[in-house]
């Protein structure tokens, strides 16, 4: 009896209990399959809020966590939000494809992409190109571009200008140029050229001139000529001012840079100005660097016209070398002096030589001064308005710095170790007003 009852048991387990087991088991392995996710669909609709501005709304179904929009014109959107409604600026007339695609935490993702139709144009790039009838080799450029855009850009022959509204372009030579106007919105540019036919061969034209800064523009120095240098660490001379990037203190304009000098605390300091440097941007070796300029006065003002080594930033000072094409302590007698001086390492040690030049009647701060430096692989010699003061030997091996590469730097000092600290007598704003740099090379 409990044989057969221990049998009849047996057959039931296969039967019954074994079925319903495995019934189980598949049921959870498939309760964990990828394939079950509800599947993906992406959708949306679009409307037009006014002839280039476009609302998207996503219609998109199933279990998805992000959504990517690509516009097709320089914009795409990464969004989690699914009730997001994207409003798009579409500035230029033309079809657009529009793509969504939505992707789940599986990496499984769908896409779908629809036309947008703009009628008109918003951006229009346009820009005047008037020549200068008393210096046919001058145009005047004038961006009039209508829209909306994050940047632009000039460019003719091999130059390129950014951002300046208005602009003069120098042609030298008599010929048929191109002038095209680069307009930049979310990444994607924009352009017109007009032809500009220049009659003459400039007279006064040097082909020797390989670099020049004639300031004929507004605003800060050019970004992709200028560094403006910022800080009130003492600079190495226990100076006192804090230069800073404002153009309260650094600025273009009426045809010349002005670098202020005033009596304000900022950054910890009493006076803030300014300095610039053409490092990484510009440098050269051996020529002739002129500048014309009209210098500030008084007790403690430290104006600079001066180069360093290319490779200050590795070799150090005074290892780089330093070459001062004109510097001036400001104070009574010393508002007509101006010194030219270089400086060296000499076996580990400092060394520096100078000469000073005065004027005959007045100060520099009467009127504008050219500065110049002429150098060569065996001598440096510097001058104002052309008259010659210094000159040093270069070809010592100790002077081996100065048969490299240098940048150029501008800058007001105040106090330091130098001129000495301002006192009662000296007169805040003081201003160092630069009308043109040039260099020139063989």
């Amino acid at each position: 009896m409990k044989h057969s009852t221990l049998n009849t048991l047996r057959r039931h387990f296969h039967r019954i209990i074994l079925p319903v087991f495995a019934a189980l088991i598949t049921l959870g392995i498939n309760s964990c399959s990828k394939d079950d996710e509800p599947d993906l669909k992406a959708d949306f609709s679009f409307e037009f809020i006014d002839d280039n501005h476009v609302k998207f709304t996503n219609l998109s179904a199933g279990e998805y966590t992000w959504i990517i929009w690509d516009f097709d014109n320089g914009r795409k959107d990464t969004l989690v939000d699914k009730k997001a409604t994207p409003q798009v600026y579409f500035s230029v007339a033309g079809s657009y494809d529009v793509t969504l695609q939505i992707t789940n935490n599986y990496g499984k993702s769908q896409s779908v992409t629809k036309t947008v139709s703009i009628a008109k144009d918003d951006l229009v790039v346009n820009f005047t190109a008037q020549i200068n009838p008393a210096s046919p080799n001058y145009v005047v450029l004038k961006n009039t571009t209508m829209g909306n855009y994050n940047s632009f850009k000039w460019k003719y022959l091999d130059k390129v200008v950014e951002n300046e509204t208005e602009h003069t372009a120098y042609f030298p030579y008599a010929g048929n140029y191109s002038i095209q106007l680069i307009v930049t919105l979310n990444g994607v540019d924009y352009s017109k050229s007009e032809p500009v036919t220049i009659t003459q061969n400039d007279p006064n034209y040097d082909p020797n001139l390989v670099w020049s800064e004639e300031f004929d523009y507004t605003g800060l120095p050019a970004t992709a000529r200028w560094n403006i240098e910022t800080g009130g660490t003492g600079w190495g001379n226990n100076e006192l001012q804090y230069y800073t990037n404002s153009q309260n203190n650094v600025s273009v304009g009426n045809g010349m840079l002005t670098i202020t000098a005033r009596e304000e605390q900022f950054g910890g300091r009493n006076y803030t100005s300014g300095r610039i440097t053409t490092q990484g941007k510009f440098d050269f070796k051996y020529g002739r660097i002129e500048a014309r300029i009209k210098l500030p006065y008084g007790q403690g003002l430290w104006p600079a016209f001066w180069m360093l080594g290319a490779n200050f930033s590795s070799a150090g000072w005074p290892d780089c070398g330093e070459i001062d094409i004109m510097e001036m302590v400001g104070g009574t007698n010393n508002d007509n002096t101006c010194h030219s001086t270089l400086h060296w390492d000499n076996n580990g040690e400092h060394a520096q030589y100078g000469q000073s030049y005065t004027l005959p009647s007045g100060i520099f701060a009467d009127n504008f001064h050219v500065f110049s430096v002429r150098w060569n692989s065996q001598t440096i010699k510097a001058y104002v308005n052309d008259i010659q003061y210094f000159e040093i030997d270069i070809t010592p091996a100790q002077l081996s710095e100065f048969q490299n590469n240098f940048f150029i730097i501008l800058n007001v000092a105040v106090g330091g170790n130098w001129p000495g600290p301002p006192n009662a007598s000296t007169q805040f704003p003081q201003t160092m007003q630069v009308d043109w740099i040039r260099v020139y090379q063989e």
